[in-house]
């Protein structure tokens, strides 16, 4: 680990600490804290992606890259839909620090990926839910892109 990367457990807390914090108006900051974040990345590119098939790409490279939050993240597109598929999110873990006193979960990547596909690919997106099939730290986001 470099001097700068921070341990999971540090960004587990510092995820939960954030979020309690906010109390009532958790859920409203989740949204913005989501489309503040595409608004960065939608920035660090040298152009919009062409088309899905770019986008996934780019966006792929950047959850991989200077902005990896979990060990795996995979973008698919299908007829209308899209699926951000993670394990071992660092953020999950700092949700079940929220749950274990009595909290909810809050997901900024799940709003981020949605602001950045309506922006990024000019189309209107929708979250439709997140599936939880395994462990703390795995879903399945799913969205509607029209």
């Amino acid at each position: 680990m470099s001097s700068h990367d921070f341990s999971k457990e540090f960004f587990a807390a510092y995820h939960a600490s954030v979020f309690e914090s906010l109390g009532d108006e958790a859920v409203k900051y989740n949204a913005r804290i989501g489309s503040l974040l595409a608004n960065r990345w939608l920035k660090t590119l040298a152009s919009l992606p062409e088309g899905k098939e770019d986008f996934k790409k780019a966006m792929e490279a950047w959850m991989r890259g200077p902005f990896r939050f979990a060990d795996i993240t995979e973008l698919s597109f299908s007829d209308g839909a899209a699926t951000l598929y993670v394990k071992g999110c660092d953020i999950c873990q700092g949700n079940e620090i929220l749950r274990r006193s009595g909290g909810k979960g809050y997901c900024p990547i799940s709003q981020l990926v949605k602001s950045a596909m309506g922006k990024g690919l000019k189309a209107h997106v929708e979250l439709t839910g997140s599936e939880k099939p395994g462990p703390v730290g795995e879903c399945y986001l799913k969205y509607k892109v029209e």
